[in-house]
């Protein structure tokens, strides 16, 4: 039954993502890279979270083929007013304009944008409110490290595809 339905895939031309190829990997592709982004807490966060994902080791390589730009948006949306004008839910929203740079030409080959969402509930304690918020903004900065990721090795199979 298995072997029916992976038979049109075979046809199709269909490989995976994160395959080995005869010309390189889209890992290897993406372990050769380096993040750049502000030094604040979300700048940080975003660079590390996204570097967890590049690499096996969360390292930066020594020699960097490429470097990722990060210049991260954030704001807040109200979305649950009061009759009291009191908020009790609030949107949090990132968009990330990213570049990929190509460190031996210093030519941007790759621009785009990742963006993500998150909602929390606000009430009485402004502790409570300050840490819900911090934690919408670390899920955030994962889901958005997640979508640079797939953004770079859909760019680099492509240009592995074009190669060969």
């Amino acid at each position: 039954m298995l072997l029916a339905f992976a038979m049109p895939l075979a046809g199709c031309g269909f490989t995976p993502l994160y395959a080995e190829r005869n010309d390189g990997a889209v890992v290897a592709d993406l372990a050769g890279l380096d993040v750049s982004a502000p030094d604040d807490r979300l700048g940080r966060e975003l660079k590390y979270n996204l570097l967890d994902l590049l690499s096996s080791s969360g390292n930066p390589p020594a020699s960097p083929a490429y470097l990722v730009e990060l210049a991260p948006i954030i704001y807040n949306e109200d979305l649950a007013i009061e009759p009291d004008a009191d908020v009790t839910r609030k949107n949090l929203v990132m968009v990330v304009p990213f570049r990929l740079i190509d460190t031996a030409t210093q030519k941007t080959v790759l621009r785009s944008t990742a963006r993500s969402r998150s909602s929390y509930n606000r009430v009485s304690s402004e502790f409570a409110n300050i840490v819900a918020a911090q934690n919408a903004e670390s899920r955030i900065a994962r889901a958005i490290a997640s979508d640079i990721k797939l953004q770079l090795s859909i760019y680099f199979d492509r240009v592995a595809s074009a190669g060969s």
